[in-house]
């Protein structure tokens, strides 16, 4: 006798008790994933790093624990607090300057031939300096404030903000700028309407990477004539072989890079959800 087709299976009467709720939700499935691999993955981290410091005696100067740095800043968190807030001062300001200078000069590189030739030797020679190097200079330059270490963030994220928008706009096939221009549309409004959009994509990547460079930018303008910020405090640490400062200092960068790095990655999900990268994690989820 055949089974009737109409029958409930397994899987059917499993999908039945978890309902139309958060639990039966693809995309909260793949949220809540997102979530908890990398939260196990962190924790198997800092066990084996607590286990290997313990088994093999290595001193506190050298490698602290996680459990004492994570003491170290609960108990000087406020110290710790202070000296992000300027960091973060500097990154987001040399990021922010950045952005507005770069994406309009990469604008200009793509529609004119001529300002190509001339600031793109510029560009590059700009990241062939060391900016431990240029640092001393720039202190000398605009003083021992927070502008130095603006302006060597802002070195440092410029150019792939530049680089990336320059190729983003360059990506767009000849005959679709053909056809808008057949239709009357002007070089300004083609770059506008057609380049930028599709553009976007690359532009966030160079966003990515320049939020990440930043952080870096900022600790090093901070190791040269600063006396405040996380990479001061790093300096001072280190001099001291404070281990558990060290570490705490670099536990509160690292947590600064992630957290900006999501939010540049959520403003290119609301800003270009149509792009295939978007909707090939949306497929994904349903396809998992």
């Amino acid at each position: 006798m055949e089974a009737n087709s109409s029958s409930p299976t397994p899987a059917r009467t499993m999908s039945a008790a978890i309902g139309p709720g958060p639990a039966g939700d693809p995309r909260w499935r793949e949220r809540a994933l997102n979530i908890l691999l990398p939260f196990i993955a962190v924790i198997a981290f800092l066990v084996l790093w607590s286990a290997g410091v313990r088994v093999f005696e290595i001193p506190d100067y050298l490698l602290p624990t996680p459990e004492d740095v994570i003491r170290r800043v609960a108990r000087d968190w406020y110290v710790l607090a202070r000296n992000a807030s300027y960091t973060m001062q500097s990154v987001l300001s040399g990021f922010a300057a950045a952005v507005l200078v770069g994406v309009p000069l990469a604008f200009a590189v793509v529609l004119s031939r001529s300002v190509e030739r001339v600031t793109m030797p510029f560009l590059v020679m700009s990241q062939t300096i060391p900016k431990v190097a240029i640092a001393p200079i720039l202190v000398v330059w605009l003083g021992f404030g927070i502008l130095p270490k603006i302006a060597i963030v802002f070195l440092i994220a410029f150019f792939p903000i530049v680089v990336s928008t320059v190729v983003g706009l360059k990506s767009v096939e000849s005959d679709m700028v053909d056809l808008v221009r057949s239709m009357g549309a002007r070089t300004l409004k083609i770059m506008l309407r057609v380049r930028g959009p599709t553009a976007l994509p690359q532009m966030f990547a160079g966003f990515k990477i320049a939020i990440c460079l930043s952080v870096v930018g900022a600790v090093v303008g901070e190791f040269v004539g600063s006396d405040k910020g996380l990479g001061y405090l790093l300096l001072t640490a280190t001099g001291t072989l404070d281990g558990t400062l060290v570490w705490s200092a670099l536990f509160i960068l690292i947590a600064i890079g992630i957290v900006l790095f999501a939010i540049v990655s959520k403003l290119e999900r609301l800003a270009i959800p149509w792009h295939v990268s978007i909707r090939a994690e949306e497929t994904a989820v349903y396809q998992s």
